[in-house]
């Protein structure tokens, strides 16, 4: 019983991932939602007062980071999320020893 609870919610938590990325690829700055939809997103209850300290949310932030994308909570205006500056010449520096 709670292995299907688990998978349910890691459902959630990755169909949030695929929505929130579409909306980034569209948008050029950056997007705000707010808590409401927040919640209906992650399958957090509506009448869960503090929903911004949810495993979810927490989890979709870990999530989201891994995929240049930064993710700021706020209790009061929902989620905003950015995309990193990406550089463009990316290369490991090492000793010429090795």
């Amino acid at each position: 019983m709670g292995e299907h609870i688990n998978i349910r919610e890691d459902r959630r938590c990755e169909r949030a991932i695929t929505v929130i990325k579409e909306l980034i690829r569209n948008e050029c700055q950056g997007f705000i939602l707010p808590p409401s939809e927040v919640k209906r997103l992650l399958g957090i209850p509506s009448y869960y007062q503090t929903w911004y300290l949810h495993k979810r949310v927490l989890e979709l932030r870990k999530n989201l980071a891994n995929s240049f994308i930064s993710m700021g909570v706020s209790p009061e205006y929902g989620i905003s999320i950015t995309l990193y500056k990406v550089p463009k010449d990316t290369y490991v520096r090492f000793s010429p020893r090795n």
